[in-house]
């Protein structure tokens, strides 16, 4: 239901104003071409970090588990939010970043 009311509500407002970010193809893609862009197989581990940092995410890296979570919140002028979140897997010296996995964009609001 929210999903029909974010859509619905989004096709009233202009592009520029608001609309549901997260919620269309071209969103998760958008946000897949940062992810490409920031970070990459093969990649240092303390490099990919720094620059998915840039980009305004946020790393939890203190634990010694191989995978890493990033996230990154966006916010908009209607009353929900959006969680970009990507996961990096690094070897086990947690040098390299082995695979690198971005999750589809998950919002909620009112």
């Amino acid at each position: 239901m929210k999903a029909i009311a974010c859509v619905l509500l989004g096709a009233m407002l202009p592009a520029g104003v608001g609309g549901c970010a997260g919620m269309s193809p071209s969103d998760n893609v958008d946000f897949q071409a940062v992810v490409a862009k920031s970070v990459s197989p093969g990649m240092p581990f303390v490099t990919g970090i720094k620059h998915l940092g840039k980009e305004g995410f946020s790393c939890d890296d203190r634990g010694s588990a191989p995978t890493v979570t990033c996230t990154r919140l966006r916010q908009n002028v209607l009353p929900y939010a959006c969680i970009q979140r990507v996961d990096l897997k690094t070897d086990s010296d947690r040098k390299t970043i082995i695979e690198v996995t971005p999750e589809p964009i998950a919002c909620a609001g009112l």
